[in-house]
């Protein structure tokens, strides 16, 4: 009869095989879940587009923030919001309640600087990548542009994001990187009809996109209910404007090379905004823009327009605007086994040679600590090997 106890030493058999097993799975999924080399931070690389994350142990949101259903019950003092790059989010926040932001524009680390010191007695430095840089706690990321994403939050319904709990899509808008539900923008095209979304507070705010003269967009008429009704078609328009506003019109410009009074020349470089601009001014209604592959190169680069992206940082509307993204990690294929072969391959003799000899020493302790089960014919339990793992790092500390 197989009594309680017995099936509880059953549950804790481990045997080499399924030990085996169970660190190649954990190694897949670590691979998974981290991908990229975490071993660098990209403060140095300044203002970058990049995944972000932000830690809601060593940061605390404003009390509109934490008496959400959603949020954490938070009685510590409130704090600026601060954003980290991936290796920071492994390196110096492991353990803390990390959350993910995605990415964003023009975004420089924060970790270490004045927005984000560590908050904990585990982590006593600033920046475990960047330890020796200690000026550091004093310095802020001026151009840093920060929003209810830090806590957690998004759409203009402003609600916690739980990744676990949300049912409804959320939509990128590719201006201000804000992430919106499908429900609260309403009416949305068919998917492959649209590549790139922007919402009605980023086309208010912007003439340069509230007035892009391009064929490749849809706009979603804005309801007063606040959410979108209709979708309408765009067309290109065929006169544009000089910078100074007169009216050119392409098809009366003269074919290169010809003459003659009828011919109107247009400027080397004409403004192409749409050319029905107060008319758009005067209309209330808001609207979203649904935009099409290729649509950004209708943006005009007139002198006056490129200086106003500039000014309001749009600067990725006309040039590359890529993600600079986590170095790969070559060794995450690999065992543990076979990535630590591979780090000793790196190192220098001495030090290879003491590594080697601390190898060959844990080998022996643990031999002679499983050579008594092997005698007796006695199984070896998980709860064994943990004891002696802990008595080890006991000894050696």
């Amino acid at each position: 009869m197989t009594t309680t106890e017995d099936r509880e030493c059953e549950e804790d058999i481990v045997t080499a095989s399924g030990y085996l097993r169970e660190q190649a799975d954990l190694e897949r999924e670590a691979a998974e879940v981290l991908p990229g080399r975490f071993d660098e931070c990209t403060f140095d690389k300044g203002y970058i587009r990049q995944p972000l994350y932000a830690c809601l142990t060593c940061t605390h949101p404003p009390a509109e923030y934490c008496s959400s259903d959603s949020a954490k019950a938070n009685t510590k003092n409130e704090t600026l919001p601060a954003g980290m790059c991936y290796s920071c989010s492994i390196e110096c926040h492991s353990g803390h309640e990390v959350i993910e932001l995605f990415t964003k524009r023009s975004f420089r680390c924060d970790c270490g600087t004045r927005r984000l010191l560590p908050q904990s007695e585990s982590h006593s430095t600033c920046c475990s990548l960047k330890k020796t840089r200690t000026a550091l706690k004093k310095l802020e990321n001026a151009e840093n542009v920060y929003n209810h994403n830090f806590w957690g939050f998004y759409c203009r319904c402003d609600r916690y994001y739980d990744p676990d709990n949300e049912s409804r899509e959320m939509v990128l808008c590719y201006v201000c990187n804000d992430w919106f539900h499908d429900s609260c923008i309403g009416a949305i095209p068919k998917e492959g009809e649209y590549d790139d979304y922007v919402c009605r507070e980023c086309v208010a705010a912007h003439a340069v996109l509230r007035y892009i003269n391009t064929d490749k967009m849809k706009r979603g008429l804005v309801s007063q209910e606040g959410t979108v009704t209709d979708i309408v078609k765009c067309f290109k328009d065929l006169v544009s404007l000089d910078c100074k506003g007169t009216s050119v019109n392409f098809s009366e410009c003269s074919e290169s090379g010809s003459s003659g009074p009828a011919a109107k020349k247009a400027r080397p470089n004409p403004c192409c905004l749409r050319s029905d601009r107060d008319g758009a001014d005067a209309m209330q209604q808001k609207f979203d823009m649904f935009l099409e592959e290729g649509w950004t190169s209708d943006v005009c680069v007139c002198t006056d327009c490129t200086r106003e992206i500039e000014a309001e940082k749009l600067h990725f509307l006309i040039k590359e605007d890529d993600i600079v993204e986590p170095e790969e990690d070559e060794t995450r294929g690999e065992s543990l086994y076979d990535s630590a072969l591979k780090q000793l391959e790196t190192i220098d003799h001495t030090r290879a040679i003491d590594a080697a000899l601390a190898y060959r020493s844990l080998s022996s302790k643990l031999m002679e600590f499983l050579r008594p089960f092997a005698s007796n014919g006695k199984v070896v339990t998980n709860q064994d090997i943990q004891s002696f793992f802990e008595k080890q790092k006991d000894s050696s500390s």
